[in-house]
């Protein structure tokens, strides 16, 4: 009879330990646990995504690959950036299951899983097609959080879109649906004190061309200044020597897609070290495009550029403005079609009198 009992204590006491290890494993840090990856098969998958899709409740993008080059849909396949795009499939391959949450709809909006087509959600839903536009992979993208159990790993809230159950996952997706976060938006920049002249030339006839004559000239002259007319302000006159400066662009079309529109204005910019710019600007479906193309004028160039400034290096510097430029129309900002836009007739204005009082002053 003690034997027995001696038995069922033992047997009972294996239970305990047995139980405890399981609670105890069930408590440890997710560190100490194997994580189990989100998209099991995607790291496998990775070389053959050739479209990505986002979509959120307002905005959304749509990215393609072709001849390895990632493409934006909307901008006529204008180059996104390599980078993003490489850190959001990387990123969803990451993906590890922390944690378990909630399968009530109802709830979801805490986590931000409810999806896109909730109104003002902040939900993403990301796809990742193959080369025959199968999906691969589908999630709802939530809020982010860091979490609880090792504070220095990021992790956010995920759910797929066929499943009630949403999870926390340990990892990063720096995903957007805003279309100009994909896209390199700083074009380039020439200076606006390196302009020497800038000749406007609208599609009706109207043309004018300001200029400078020596490097450091604060104002600008207008060429062949009408009789009784001088130029008007001078913060205005300024702005024509920024065209080329600092060009940031909210997209792009191709020139294969959208043909130069009739009503249009060319606008040619030298610098005093030699480069010209050609810029052909119109407005079509009430935006602002303009297209750019650069050459070199030796001439102006082996005049005014100091030593250290070669040829090759500008003809190089030329050639990389092309190559990003070329075969494009540019969603420019409509503060730079404002200048390009302006007539003769704004720019000048009748010859102010001064009055004695002025003189003595």
């Amino acid at each position: 009879m003690i034997k027995n009992k001696l038995v069922i204590l033992s047997f009972i006491t294996i239970i305990v330990i047995v139980a405890a290890s399981i609670f105890a494993n069930l408590r440890a840090p997710q560190s100490q646990k194997e994580k189990i990856p989100f998209f099991p098969e995607l790291a496998n998958q990775i070389e053959s995504i050739s479209a990505i899709s986002i979509k959120g409740y307002s905005e959304s993008i749509n990215l393609t690959r072709e001849n390895n080059i990632w493409g934006i849909d909307e901008f006529d396949g204008y180059p996104a950036l390599l980078d993003k795009v490489k850190s959001t499939v990387l990123g969803a391959a990451d993906l590890k299951i922390n944690a378990p949450k909630t399968a009530l709809p109802r709830l979801y909006h805490r986590l931000g899983v409810e999806g896109p087509d909730v109104e003002d959600t902040n939900s993403l839903l990301l796809t990742l097609y193959g080369s025959n536009k199968d999906k691969i992979i589908e999630v709802i993208v939530g809020k982010s959080r860091l979490s609880s159990s090792a504070k220095n790993i990021s992790g956010l809230y995920v759910r797929k879109p066929k499943e009630e159950k949403s999870y926390l996952v340990d990892g990063v997706l720096d995903i957007s649906s805003i279309k100009t976060d994909w896209i390199n938006r700083n074009l380039f920049d020439v200076p606006a004190e390196s302009v020497k002249s800038v000749n406007i030339s609208h599609s009706d006839g109207d043309s004018y061309t300001l200029y400078k004559d020596e490097q450091g000239q604060e104002k600008f002259d207008l060429e062949n200044m009408p009789i009784g007319q001088e130029l008007a302000s001078e913060l205005i006159i300024n702005r024509f020597g920024t065209i080329l400066q600092d060009v940031q662009i909210s997209g792009a079309k191709s020139k294969k897609v959208l043909s130069k529109q009739s009503k249009n204005t060319h606008i040619k910019i030298k610098t005093f070290e030699g480069i010209v710019g050609n810029v052909i600007a119109f407005k079509h479906d009430d935006i602002a495009y303009a297209s750019f193309e650069f050459s070199y004028e030796e001439e102006i160039g082996s005049i005014n550029n100091e030593e250290e400034v070669k040829d090759e290096d500008i003809k190089k510097f030329i050639a990389n403005l092309n190559s990003d430029t070329k075969n494009w129309w540019f969603e420019i900002p409509e503060f730079k079609y404002d200048i390009i836009k302006r007539r003769l007739n704004t720019i000048t204005r009748d010859i102010q009198s001064t009055s004695p009082e002025e003189v003595t002053e």
